[in-house]
């Protein structure tokens, strides 16, 4: 995550805590991959090709 940036809407489907917050392990639920690992809506993690791949939107890409 780079500096300035502000995760934290969406809450994660495990935990039910905010993105910032959560110390769940993170991986992407459909590939397993760990990298750019982000919760979504559904509260579910995604890496960004799948994100992408399925039009999930993470907190701070729906302003």
């Amino acid at each position: 995550m780079s500096a300035g940036t502000s995760h934290g809407k969406y809450r994660c489907g495990q935990c039910e805590m905010l993105e910032d917050q959560c110390e769940c392990d993170k991986f992407c639920c459909l590939c397993q991959s760990q990298l750019d690992v982000r919760i979504c809506a559904d509260g579910l993690m995604y890496c960004e090709p799948c994100r992408n791949a399925c039009d999930y939107k993470t907190s701070d890409a729906t302003r």
